[in-house]
C-alpha cells in the first residue's frame, strides 16, 4: 500500500516539477534533469507484490516512464509475444513521462517520438544526446491526416513495428484508422472513458482539435472503448484490456495472440478514469457533461 501511493506521490510530483522546469529553467539544466531522470532502476520484483491480488493486466502494472502503468503491461505482453524489429513509434508524449522510453533504454529498441512541442522534442533529443542514445530520435511536428504517414515514412519506419502508442488528446480514433503503412504488433490508444463501455462513438476529425477549447472540462475528446475496439477488429486487433485508471486500451495483433492473453470485449476490460472520478465526477456526470456534443457514431 506504501509503495503505491509513492508511486503516485511521484507521478504527481514529476508532473507538476516537469510543467514547471520547462518555464523557469534554462535548457541545458532541463537536458541534465531529464537524462537524471531516464537512469530510473527497474524494480527489484515484478509483479509488484501489492498488485498479484489483481486480475488481468493490472496485475503488472508499475511506472518506470509511464504513466498510468503502462511499462508494466508491455512488459507482461512482449514477455508473451516477444520482440520482432524493436521499433516503436509515439504520437504525443513527455520527455520523462511516455510509453515507449522503457524499451528504448532498457530493451534495445530504436523509438520514434513525434509531438507538437518543439521544447519538448528538443528536451528530448539533447538528453538522448547527452547519454549516448542514438538509436532513437524524437520530431517535430503537429499531425494532422494530411501528413501522418508522410510523417512516418520520412521518420524510416515502414511495415511491421513492434509498438505503435497514440495519444494525442483528440483524433487518436483518425489517425489509428488512416495509418497503412505500419503494421504494429501491439498497439497502445488512449480512450475516453466518460464516454462509458457501451457508446460506440468518437470526436468529429478536426485538424486542429484542442481538447479545452471544444468543452471547458476537458473531458470531450478521443473515442469511446467501443469504437477503438471496433476500428481494431477492422484492422486485424484484440483488445486485451485497459491500465487501472481508465486511460490506456492495449490490442495486440490477432495472429500473435497467445492463448494466455484473451481477448477481452470493451465491457470486460473498460475502467473509469480514475482521476475524474477522484476530483468529484461520477461516471454518469462525466457522460452528462459531453452528451450533447457532437460525435461520430462508429458501427460495427
Amino acid at each position: 500500500m506504501y509503495r503505491s501511493f509513492a508511486v503516485k506521490l511521484r507521478q504527481f510530483v514529476t508532473r507538476r516539477l516537469a510543467r514547471a522546469m520547462k518555464r523557469v529553467i534554462p535548457e541545458p539544466m532541463l537536458v541534465a534533469v531529464t537524462a537524471k531522470e531516464w537512469s530510473r532502476k527497474e524494480p527489484a520484483t515484478w509483479p509488484l507484490p501489492e498488485f498479484r491480488d489483481r486480475n488481468g493486466l493490472e496485475r503488472y502494472e508499475y511506472s518506470l516512464f509511464s504513466q498510468n502503468g503502462e511499462d508494466g503491461i508491455l512488459r507482461f505482453l512482449f514477455s508473451k509475444i516477444g520482440f520482432s524489429s524493436r521499433k516503436s513509434l509515439e504520437f504525443g508524449f513527455g520527455a520523462i513521462q511516455n510509453n515507449c522510453l522503457r524499451l528504448v533504454l532498457h530493451e534495445n529498441f530504436a523509438g520514434v517520438f513525434i509531438d507538437g512541442s518543439e521544447k519538448n522534442v528538443a528536451q528530448f533529443n539533447k538528453a538522448a544526446e547527452r547519454l549516448g542514445v542514438s538509436s532513437s530520435r524524437a520530431i517535430h511536428r503537429f499531425l494532422t491526416l494530411e501528413n501522418l504517414e508522410s510523417t512516418i515514412r520520412e521518420s524510416g519506419l515502414s511495415g511491421e513495428i513492434d509498438l505503435l502508442v497514440i495519444d494525442v488528446d483528440g483524433n487518436d480514433y483518425w489517425f489509428w484508422d488512416a495509418i497503412h503503412c505500419l503494421s504494429p504488433r501491439v498497439v497502445v490508444i488512449e480512450y475516453n472513458a466518460s464516454l462509458g463501455a457501451d457508446l460506440s462513438l468518437t470526436v468529429p476529425y478536426d485538424p486542429s482539435f484542442k481538447r479545452f477549447e471544444k468543452h471547458p472540462s476537458g473531458m470531450y475528446c478521443g473515442a469511446s472503448l467501443t469504437a477503438l475496439t471496433r476500428l481494431g477488429a477492422r484492422k486485424g486487433y484484440s483488445l486485451v484490456g485497459c491500465d487501472s485508471n481508465g486511460v490506456n486500451a492495449f490490442f495486440v495483433r490477432n495472429d500473435l495472440l497467445p492463448s494466455e492473453i484473451e481477448p477481452q470485449t470493451p465491457q470486460t476490460a473498460h475502467r473509469p478514469h480514475r482521476r475524474r472520478v477522484e476530483r468529484g465526477f461520477s461516471e454518469k456526470n462525466q457522460l452528462d457533461l459531453i452528451r450533447e456534443m457532437p460525435y461520430v457514431e462508429i458501427a460495427e
